[in-house]
């Protein structure tokens, strides 16, 4: 249950503040009297229920997007999870839905739609994921832009910026999208102008959104379901999800690798682990987005996604847990049947002496280890800016958690360095 003082403190920044942010939400600001309130959601749902249209999705999400999921009217909510029994014969329906009603069972897979992400997406498939990432940063930068154009403010100014340097770092993020190159380019020059206009860069970031596949951009604007109506809890939860597509990336990298290692492919093994390494290292661009949190806004944030916690990622978990010795693997989101999978370091360490380009591999490992524990470095450094030491989400230690787990590494059983 939300406190009072906590829905007093959103409706304050939400009134007070100018869009953006620190602020409010575009939709919120420009919505129309029915989107607000709602009133049409509960008859579209009945006449989906009656077989005589399809599901409403823009609907149910425009509504979201303006009110909050802790400001949608509780019959409503209620009504999406009666009509969750309905969906089993759609299973993108299914798993989309629980995100419009956990607010009593809250988790970070529905607060970011991991489970509809999976379902669309298919994790394993690299292709798919980078164009899930790079949809995800071109709507993050689109809404920044936007934002900008509405309210030109200093800390908007630097927000956008660095959102379109994130769009601009697609080719190392998302080397499997093959993105227009006119979007980087325009990113590029935008950045290099003193002003705020956008335009230009706007114009081909729509047109390349538009390019990817459709089920995909639809995962991506569906899954936009904040909590408040701050407009940077929008933007959190869109890197939250460009860094749950690249874990997934890293965790397939390292998967594939082994595969490819006990085949007796270490050059495949080495070129998918540069790759991922490629991925990690572009990572601070992520960051400085991040970075432009105000910090009462994030204290707001915190508390309506109360629960929630990045530490439950399960694509983070199956990164560490593949190269995690056995006796440390924690085993609770991982079917048992894969407990018994080897781990990279412990594949490299058996066939290395046999290995003709053990060197070269070994090279990469190391590379990785070090972009990895960069990327969980800089987390800790941004949590201790946002929240400082105060107790984190999920039942966390906070930013002493992250800085202890920032410094774990990946192969800790590889031979010093010479």
């Amino acid at each position: 249950m939300i406190s009072e003082t906590l829905l007093e403190a959103e409706a304050e920044l939400v009134h007070s503040a100018p869009i953006g942010v620190g602020g409010t939400c575009l939709q919120a600001a420009d919505a129309s009297p029915d989107t607000r309130s709602g009133r049409k959601v509960p008859e579209a749902l009945r006449q989906w229920a009656a077989g005589r249209t399809d599901f409403p999705f823009t609907a149910v999400v425009d509504h979201y997007q303006v009110v909050g999921r802790n400001g949608v009217r509780p019959h409503v909510a209620a009504m999406l999870r009666d009509l969750h029994g309905k969906s089993r014969s759609d299973p993108v329906l299914a798993e989309w839905l629980p995100m419009t009603f956990d607010d009593n069972d809250a988790s970070y897979s529905s607060y970011v739609g991991l489970d509809y992400f999976d379902q669309v997406v298919r994790s394993a498939d690299c292709q798919r994921v980078d164009a899930f990432v790079a949809a995800a940063a071109i709507d993050l930068a689109l809404l920044e832009t936007r934002a900008l154009a509405a309210a030109p403010r200093p800390p908007q100014s630097v927000r956008t910026r660095a959102a379109v340097r994130v769009v601009s770092q697609l080719s190392r993020l998302a080397p499997d999208f093959k993105l227009n190159p006119s979007v980087a380019a325009e990113g590029v020059a935008a950045l290099a102008e003193a002003g705020t206009n956008y335009d230009s860069f706007g114009s081909a970031a729509t047109l390349a959104l538009r390019s990817v596949p459709e089920d995909i951009g639809a995962a991506v604007r569906l899954t936009l379901l904040p909590t408040t109506r701050l407009h940077d809890e929008q933007m959190f939860i869109r890197c939250i999800q460009i860094f749950e597509g690249l874990y997934r990336q890293i965790a397939t990298a390292i998967s594939t690798a082994i595969t490819d290692l006990l085949d007796g492919n270490a050059a495949d093994a080495k070129d998918r682990l540069d790759r991922a390494s490629g991925r990690l290292e572009a990572i601070p661009t992520l960051f400085r987005v991040l970075t432009t949190m105000p910090v009462d806004a994030f204290s707001i944030i915190r508390g309506f996604t109360h629960g929630r916690s990045a530490v439950q990622s399960r694509a983070f978990r199956d990164v560490e847990f593949a190269c995690a010795p056995r006796s440390q693997r924690s085993t609770d989101h991982v079917p048992k049947a894969h407990d018994e999978q080897p781990t990279l370091e412990a594949v490299f360490l058996a066939m290395r002496h046999a290995l003709p380009d053990a060197v070269p591999l070994e090279q990469s490992m190391r590379r990785l280890d070090r972009a990895w524990v960069a990327m969980k470095r800089g987390h800790w450094g941004i949590t201790l800016k946002v929240i400082g030491t105060v107790p984190g989400t999920g039942g966390t230690a906070g930013a002493s958690y992250l800085q202890s787990a920032a410094k774990v590494s990946l192969f800790p059983g590889l031979p010093e360095a010479a």
